[in-house]
C-alpha cells in the first residue's frame, strides 16, 4: 500500500464527499498520483492547504478523470505558480467546480489573467487568490473580468 492510500484511510469524512488532506505533506508525486485514485469519484471538496504540489500537482488534479463531481478546491499555501493556475483555468474536467481558493501561493499576471479570460471562471461563485505575485496587471484583469462578474467573493487583494 501507497503513502497516499495510507493518508487517504483517515482523511474522508463520513459520506465520503469531503477529502481533508491539510499538511499532509504529499509533495507533486503524491497529488499526481492522488489524482489517479478512482475513489474520488464522489468527492465535492478537496481540501489540501499545505502540501507542496506545486503546478505540477494541480495540473494532474485538472486533468484527474476522477473529479468530475467537485465543487469545492482549496489549495491554498501549495507553491502553485501561472502554470497551475492556467491548467486550472483550462480545464474542462472540473465542471462542478465553484468555489477555488488558491490563496498564499505564487501565481503571477499570467495566471491571473488565465483565470480571469476562462469561460469557466463564470461558474465560479468565490475564488480566493489573496496573496499572490500577481502585479496590477492581474489584479485589473481579475477585477475587471466579464466571466467573473457573477461571483459573489473575489479575493484578490494583494498586499
Amino acid at each position: 500500500m501507497s503513502r497516499i492510500d495510507d493518508i487517504l484511510k483517515d482523511s474522508f469524512h463520513e459520506d465520503g464527499t469531503i477529502l481533508t488532506l491539510r499538511d499532509k505533506y504529499i509533495g507533486i508525486r503524491g497529488c499526481m498520483e492522488l489524482a489517479t485514485k478512482e475513489i474520488l469519484k464522489n468527492v465535492k471538496q478537496l481540501i489540501l492547504p499545505g502540501n507542496q504540489i506545486a503546478d505540477e500537482g494541480l495540473e494532474a488534479l485538472a486533468e484527474s478523470p476522477y473529479l468530475e463531481n467537485l465543487e469545492l478546491l482549496n489549495a491554498n499555501h501549495n507553491e502553485i505558480g501561472d502554470d497551475g493556475a492556467i491548467a486550472i483555468a483550462n480545464t474542462e474536467k472540473l465542471p462542478k467546480l465553484k468555489d477555488l481558493s488558491m490563496f498564499g501561493n505564487v501565481i503571477g499576471d499570467r495566471g491571473a489573467q488565465a483565470l480571469a479570460d476562462s469561460p469557466y471562471s463564470k461558474k465560479y461563485i468565490k475564488l480566493d487568490l489573496y496573496k499572490n505575485q500577481y502585479t496590477r496587471i492581474g489584479y485589473k484583469a481579475l477585477t475587471e473580468s466579464e466571466n467573473l462578474k457573477n461571483c459573489e467573493e473575489l479575493e484578490v487583494y494583494r498586499e
